[in-house]
């Protein structure tokens, strides 16, 4: 009976964490594509404001890969498994990319930047840029959602034959070229230098290779037994170091380059900011305590955040076109992250009605 007891309170920490984390990555995914850049101009408070909320909000999609991999890398995908992983896992989330791709299309097409049906087709078959900007996830994701089975049988026979050292391999070689030569790479641009993109930007390099690193960085989080036994201060400190770290080097380049980085490129102090908060919140006992209602706040948002991701953007352009300029409280009223996200979430709720959308839409069992 206590064992069951202590199991059951392990798993409802662990899905409030959860919770927590694609909620916090859904918010920041929001903010960064709906708020403008820079926030605010000038100086002093209203500079470091800006480099504060333009870098951490980048930190999103990384947060929402970090969790793919602490879920689905530890598993065994043998047999009728890795069946059942592609119908019931990727089809439907495929099958969903390009609904949306197909019904969203007349928002962009009606503005100035559409690329027409060529551009639409385009996305469809995942070949280059597609023609709304946060696709580019879905894209990538589909993509290292067919290495998952490969990856997690990898790393089980690794871990049954105590060969840990492997892993360990593989997470240095991951990091030293897709995050800190990359980075080393943006740096000397930033001061005017010459910099060799074979050497540090070559075929190895690319969104996949990044989203493949932060799912391994989930994986870590998961099975490695350092970061169980750390101490709780370890995490905060490392935590704090992240983003003093991301928003320092963020204001550097910024006032380098006028620009911030993407998050689609290997971008070293996003992706230890991203693992640093992944590990405080997973491995964090305060979500014993945490209020009935803050978790149904959490589990709420995380249930719908695949689509909100999907439906924040075009929204957005909708309510855009339609609320004109002079109308200039009500647009920022209505223009806001915090009321993009909100009817994004009302949104995802209404078309989840339809069991035929809720599952083959967003993704939802």
């Amino acid at each position: 009976m206590l064992r069951f007891m202590k199991h059951s309170a392990v798993s409802a920490k662990r899905v409030v964490s959860l919770d927590f984390l694609r909620t916090t990555a859904i918010m920041a995914v929001v903010a960064l594509h709906t708020l403008p850049v820079p926030l605010l101009n000038g100086g002093g408070l209203p500079f470091w404001l800006s480099v504060v909320v333009e870098s951490t909000s980048k930190i999103g999609v990384p947060l929402f890969l970090i969790i793919s991999g602490y879920l689905m890398l530890d598993r065994d995908y043998s047999g009728s498994k890795l069946k059942r992983f592609f119908v019931h896992n990727y089809l439907p989330l495929f099958v969903s990319f390009e609904l949306w791709a197909l019904l969203v299309s007349p928002v962009v097409f009606l503005g100035k930047e559409s690329g027409g049906v060529p551009s639409l087709f385009a996305t469809m078959l995942f070949m280059g840029e597609p023609y709304m900007i946060h696709f580019w996830y879905m894209q990538m994701l589909l993509g290292i959602y067919l290495m998952v089975p490969v990856l997690a049988a990898f790393l089980k026979r690794i871990s049954m034959d105590g060969n840990n050292w492997y892993l360990a391999l593989l997470v240095a070689v991951s990091v030293t070229f897709v995050l800190v030569l990359p980075t080393a790479q943006y740096v000397a641009q930033w001061l005017r230098y010459e910099a060799d993109a074979e050497i540090t930007l070559g075929g190895f390099v690319g969104r996949g290779a990044l989203g493949l690193l932060y799912m391994l960085i989930g994986y870590c989080l998961r099975t490695v037994d350092f970061f169980d036994h750390a101490p709780a201060w370890a995490r905060w400190i490392t935590l704090a170091g992240s983003l003093v770290l991301l928003w320092m080097v963020s204001a550097w380049e910024y006032k380098l380059t006028g620009e911030f980085f993407l998050v689609t490129k290997g971008f070293l102090p996003i992706a230890f900011t991203a693992f640093a908060l992944s590990w405080v919140a997973i491995k964090g006992s305060a979500w014993n305590d945490c209020p009935r209602w803050l978790s149904a706040v959490f589990f709420g948002f995380a249930t719908y955040s695949y689509g909100i991701y999907m439906v924040h953007l075009p929204l957005h352009k909708v309510v855009d076109v339609i609320l004109p300029d002079a109308m200039h409280l009500l647009r920022v009223a209505m223009l806001n992250p915090i009321s993009t996200i909100l009817l994004s979430l009302l949104c995802c709720w209404i078309i989840a009605r339809l069991p035929v959308v809720r599952r083959w839409m967003l993704a939802m069992k």
